[in-house]
């Protein structure tokens, strides 16, 4: 019970705030950590038994990875950071792996910084509607209107970052009229965090 009392808390989005709107930051970095490791083990996972099975040596599934391609990954990456999904953009690295890591920054920091950019625009646009404006703030909580209050701009760095709900925060920030060039500049922290997570991958692969 402990345990599952544990992983609620690590993964609600109240968590990583204190009473005051400060940042718990241990407990955003035991959350990062935790996250990103799982991910990581999943897809080393997933690698590891398509290698093992006539699935991972299947031309049909070679054709459709190169298919999918850079439209493919930039769609899923775009609607990942524009929309509430409960997916993450960290599934989509087993298409970009046999790319230049140029290529795979550039097409996934980009998707990424005009999903945030269009989440904006539309809390912009939610804002001038009272009713939508008042669900939208209800269903993302008061976590991200606190991260914005209090940090500003830096709230747009630290969720691009972290696991923290980018979209929703994104939105958020629209909806309170956060200035939009300092928004944009926040955004191009994605370019940073896609160029981290690409070596990590990049790294496990050749290592295993």
């Amino acid at each position: 019970m402990e345990m599952i009392n544990w992983i609620k808390r690590l993964f609600s989005k109240e968590s990583y705030l204190l009473e005051d709107g400060t940042l718990n930051t241990k407990v955003l970095v035991r959350r990062t950590l935790t996250l990103t490791a799982s991910i990581l083990v999943l897809y080393l996972l997933v690698m590891k038994l398509l290698s093992f099975t006539a699935i991972g040596k299947s031309e049909v599934l070679r054709q459709f990875v190169l298919d999918f391609g850079v439209k493919g990954v930039a769609l899923y990456v775009y609607l990942m950071d524009l929309l509430v999904f409960p997916l993450s953009v960290d599934f989509i690295w087993a298409f970009v792996m046999t790319w230049h890591p140029l290529q795979a920054i550039l097409v996934m920091g980009t998707s990424s910084v005009a999903g945030a950019l269009s989440a904006y625009l539309v809390g912009r646009l939610v804002r001038l509607i009272p009713p939508i404006r008042r669900w939208v703030m209800k269903v993302s909580g008061t976590h991200a209107e606190e991260l914005i209050a209090k940090y500003g701009v830096w709230g747009i760095v630290i969720s691009g970052l972290t696991p923290l709900p980018y979209s929703t925060i994104c939105t958020v920030a629209g909806v309170v009229k956060l200035n939009p060039y300092l928004f944009f500049l926040g955004t191009l922290i994605r370019y940073v965090r896609m160029a981290i997570y690409y070596f990590i991958f990049a790294g496990l692969i050749y290592i295993s």
